[in-house]
């Protein structure tokens, strides 16, 4: 009887150990599969010009991203990452009156900016 109970109870005991492992699994790193430059252009108000996108990991789901367009250079710190889909990545940040939304679908990178620097859309790839 005490072998069965002893039996009984180190079961619940595992099982409890294998459930709270599946809580503590990794986040996906979206950001690593998304990192690198992209080339492309930036389309403003006031026509298009050729641009360079530097994206670079923060965290598994933050990255960083340094805008060249022209003579304008910006840098935006801290934007999300999520996946809408296989191979397809959201981006999206704001703060203060400054917004970024984008996608990265494979090697391409498109993204609306709105900032007191630059406000267009980019279009490139890597």
């Amino acid at each position: 009887m005490k072998k069965a109970l002893a039996r009984f109870i180190l079961s619940i005991a595992v099982s409890m150990a294998l459930i709270s492992c599946k809580e503590d699994d990794p986040q996906p790193d979206y950001a690593s599969i998304i990192a690198g430059t992209y080339t492309g252009t930036v389309t403003t108000g006031s026509g298009a010009t050729a641009g360079i996108t530097t994206i670079t990991k923060r965290s598994e789901t933050r990255v960083d991203m340094d805008i060249t367009a022209g003579s304008h250079s910006l840098t935006i710190p801290g934007i999300k990452v999520s996946s809408l889909e296989d191979n397809v990545y959201a981006l999206s940040f704001s703060a203060s009156g400054n917004s970024l939304a984008g996608e990265v679908e494979g090697n391409n990178l498109t993204y609306t900016l709105s900032s007191g620097t630059l406000d267009g859309t980019f279009v490139g790839s890597r």
